[in-house]
């Protein structure tokens, strides 16, 4: 029976949500005949088949049906592959297959050795364990690329370089089942010949170090799995809300290794300035630190990370801006430090800006960024007009063009990324907390005339001046762009 119900994994737990009814999907009943899939219910029927002959004492059917099963994995990739039908449930009737062949065949070397059963559980938990995970990193529709390991992960360069087999490695994927169906065969066997014997024996001889190397190679295979393991965050960064026109937008929580490389941005930051970083604290106003800006040199701070922060704040960047129309203008830190007062309303720079915000520590009701909405059908003339003074934007000035102004307070937690839009009015309010409010961000301005470069350590007063001195870029004479 389908259902249009679904449990979601968000925050940590399972709750039921909603799945975007747009999204191609394919359904059981679209796939399950399917050439490679006929192949691999073969592969599980002949398990249980052999897992019968077992229980009657037949061990040359129950052998042949194993190894057949196992032969057939050479086969049901090749033949999905030729017929354009590889999909994600075929990888895990084919896992279910190879399970099952690892099972009957512990049961059987249990039965007749069971005095090595913790060894046979531990090399079948190392098999299955791989096989667990290898298919719930399949289900994710993504799965790491197999690069070059060294060291423990050695043997996977020899028999998958680059993930596909080597002649090494079938060799070792053949010599395992083989080995092992030998083993049994030899100690289960009531009767058979001499020459029947010497051949068991002198497989299991042969390829006892291949076995082994094989167990070496799935314990490998599983230790890549599970160290590139990525799976839905604690925190849940898929909801995400937007109140614009030109407000504000949620673009969800970071990840633990972009938290990581932002907190050591922060503190190579601080070390880079050095006295300066307590100084501009000590002003208690509003400032901010220019890792890289466009309208300067083009030069970067010397920060130990900074060419991998570069290519990443480029990347989000990008994926949140329309590169045709808008620029990269600048990124760094802005700090609103403990004791410092309310900022007048006011716009970052002109209203062709905007600001990607990722407070570094929490955004609260004692240090909160407010922002105005307005409604879509304020004519862009009237707020033109209304915000000719962008440093210091009188709201009361929309109540002539605007039936209403929504004048919100926004508070995150740490590593939330929210996007203000182009020409929101905003303001940071008094910090009466205990700790100053450090914030990443990355600026966007649409395509136009560079702003007046700014020293690495800037407060609005030092910007208001730097425009003053340059003349201002603004036409008719208007008050000089603000800074954040």
């Amino acid at each position: 029976m389908l259902t249009d119900r679904w449990l979601v994994f968000e925050d940590g737990t399972w709750r039921e949500g909603t799945i975007d009814p747009a999204d191609p999907k394919a359904r059981f009943s679209d796939i399950r005949y399917y050439y490679g899939n006929l192949i691999d219910y073969a592969r599980v029927a002949m398990c249980l088949v052999a897992a019968a002959t077992l229980a009657l004492d037949q061990p040359v059917a129950t052998a042949v049906l194993l190894l057949g099963s196992t032969l057939l994995d050479w086969v049901d990739g090749p033949v999905a592959r030729a017929h354009d039908q590889c999909t994600i449930f075929g990888s895990g009737v084919d896992w279910l297959a190879d399970i099952l062949v690892q099972v009957v065949t512990l049961v059987w070397l249990g039965r007749l050795a069971p005095a090595l059963l913790p060894v046979l559980v531990l090399a079948a938990a190392v098999e299955l364990a791989n096989g667990i995970f290898d298919f719930a990193v399949t289900a994710t529709g993504r799965y790491p690329v197999l690069a070059r390991q060294g060291g423990f992960g050695v043997i996977l360069d020899w028999s998958m370089p680059g993930g596909k087999y080597a002649p090494f490695g079938t060799f070792l994927w053949l010599a395992y089942p083989i080995f092992a169906l030998a083993w049994c065969l030899d100690l289960s066997w009531p009767v058979k010949s001499d020459a029947t014997r010497v051949a068991l024996r002198a497989v299991e001889l042969l390829l006892l170090a291949p076995a082994v190397l094989y167990v070496w190679c799935e314990l490998a295979s599983l230790w890549f799995i599970v160290s590139n393991w990525q799976e839905a965050p604690r925190r849940s960064a898929s909801r995400t809300f937007a109140d614009g026109p030109a407000g504000m937008a949620c673009l969800g929580a970071l990840s633990d290794r972009q938290q990581q490389l932002l907190r050591d941005a922060w503190s190579q930051g601080v070390r880079a300035l050095g006295p300066r970083w307590q100084a501009s604290l000590d002003r208690k106003a509003v400032f901010w630190v220019n890792f890289w800006q466009r309208s300067g040199d083009g030069a970067r701070l010397g920060l130990p990370c900074i060419d991998e922060l570069d290519a990443w704040v480029r990347e989000l960047f990008a994926k949140h801006y329309d590169t045709h129309v808008t620029e990269l203008d600048g990124y760094g830190l802005i700090v609103n430090p403990a004791g410092s007062a309310t900022q007048s309303w006011h716009l970052d720079y002109k209203l062709d800006y905007s600001t990607i915000f990722i407070p570094l520590t929490a955004i609260s009701t004692e240090n909160a960024l407010q922002y105005v909405v307005l409604p879509a059908a304020v004519h862009a003339a009237a707020y033109q007009q209304a915000a000719a003074s962008p440093d210091a934007v009188d709201l009361q000035a929309f109540a002539g063009v605007s039936e209403w102004v929504s004048v919100r307070q926004l508070l995150v937690p740490a590593f939330t990324a929210v996007k203000l839009d182009f020409g929101a009015i905003h303001r940071g309010i008094a910090n009466t907390g205990g700790y100053d409010r450090v914030v990443f961000w990355i600026s966007a301005i649409k395509r136009g005339p560079k702003l007046a470069p700014e020293p690495l350590v800037t407060s609005q007063a030092e910007y208001l001046a730097i425009t003053r001195d340059a003349g201002s870029s603004n036409p008719g004479g208007a008050a000089a762009e603000p800074a954040r």
